[in-house]
């Protein structure tokens, strides 16, 4: 027999990870969601990641056969464009499918597994893609963004699991704001920069923005940002297996987990770049 049992956490999470919660049904079989499977699929997205990375550095390889890159571009000293077509062909379609696949599992819980498997082999491929685009000498920063992930996403767990940091109605509710803020005006700003009347309206903030310092310190403030956020998708994520869901809700949590951690890489990326970026020019 299950119940459905109502949503105590407002709007404060993930919106994945919050569907969850709202349409979790709790059960008094064995057959409840565990923290071993959601880290195991959560594994298993973040593998599919690495074999999307690994998948465009060997279409690379099969694309070159001797021959050089179709796309040869120096963009900047740290990017370097190297590419054949047909690769920076499935970026584009990779980029696509990044940005529509979280609309899928938003309305479609029961694919989730397939659509969140397409969503980080995309992801990976991405990552693949942005990592071949740098300078030989700069290839380093990919690796280390990784590791720095890895610590974030650490630290985060350690402070949610000894109850150093408190995940209360109040913090979840600012954190998304803020998070869902930062999102909504990144999109905004790109859009409006793609249409030549407001263009002009919004260059003097692009302007402010583009100061090395003050770009900078945002992209310190969207990781520290994202970083809570995770401690959010711990706390809904706890109470739910606290509650018996049932472990067909393992995949939505996965998956939830595997956005925000993916979400947290491009994040670091960007730090790095950008430090790395004003080291060179100063």
């Amino acid at each position: 027999m299950t119940t459905t049992t109502k949503n105590t956490f407002g709007f404060g999470c993930n919106p994945v990870i919050k569907k969850m919660h709202d349409r979790a049904e709790t059960t008094t079989s064995t057959d409840a969601a565990t923290y071993k499977g959601v880290a195991r699929k959560t594994g298993f997205f973040l593998l599919m990641a690495v074999a999307g990375f690994a998948a465009f550095f060997l279409l690379h390889m099969a694309l070159g056969g001797g021959t050089a890159p179709d796309l040869q571009y120096n963009i900047i000293e740290i990017f370097q464009l190297n590419m054949y077509i047909p690769e920076a062909a499935v970026a584009g379609m990779a980029l696509i499918i990044s940005v529509i696949a979280p609309l899928f599992a938003w309305f479609f819980r029961s694919a989730i597994p397939v659509v969140g498997t397409f969503y980080a082999l995309c992801e990976g491929y991405t990552i693949g893609f942005l990592t071949g685009m740098l300078a030989p000498q700069y290839q380093w920063i990919s690796a280390a963004a990784l590791v720095i992930t890895i610590l974030v996403v650490g630290a985060m767990l350690f402070l949610y699991a000894r109850r150093i940091i408190i995940v209360g109605k109040k913090f979840r509710t600012v954190v998304t704001a803020v998070f869902i803020t930062m999102i909504l005006g990144g999109l905004l700003t790109t859009i409006l920069f793609m249409i030549p009347f407001t263009r002009v309206l919004i260059s003097p903030i692009l302007t402010f923005m583009g100061n090395p310092l003050i770009s900078l310190g945002l992209s310190i403030v969207f990781l520290i940002v994202a970083a809570l956020f995770l401690l959010v998708d711990f706390s809904v994520i706890e109470e739910c297996i606290e509650r018996g869901i049932s472990s067909k809700f393992e995949w939505m949590a996965a998956f939830g987990l595997t956005y925000t951690i993916i979400y947290i890489y491009f994040r670091v990326l960007d730090l790095i770049l950008k430090i790395v970026s004003m080291t060179k020019n100063s």
